[in-house]
């Protein structure tokens, strides 16, 4: 399995708010491996959903490409995240697109 860490919270720079995780193993995006993602929640702007964009990062949750263009894992809301628990869930839902489940590999 693939898993995701909470690397940086609360980032800026991002139409909304924004995480950067840590991935083992690394995500293929762009014909290159990265090792971060950060994820974003765009609120609904006049005539455009609300959506969750990912990109590949670096370790400070910058994007890793000359391109903010959205990388497999984003999807369009069909409302605002109005709770924290909803907003989680984007991140949640992101990760688990992309192929990642949010929580430390266990150990063996």
């Amino acid at each position: 399995m693939a898993y995701a860490v909470l690397h940086v919270d609360d980032l800026g720079g991002y139409i909304g708010p924004a995480r950067c995780y840590k991935l083992d193993p690394p995500v293929r995006l762009d014909d290159a491996d990265h090792e971060y993602v950060t994820v974003w929640v765009q609120p609904g702007l006049p005539h455009q959903q609300a959506e969750v964009g990912v990109v590949a990062a670096t370790s400070t949750g910058a994007c890793a490409t000359w391109s903010m263009l959205r990388q497999p894992g984003s999807f369009v809301l069909h409302g605002d995240p109005d709770t924290d628990d909803y907003l989680d869930g984007c991140y949640t839902m992101a990760l688990g697109l992309l192929g990642y489940e949010l929580g430390d590999a266990p150990t063996t």
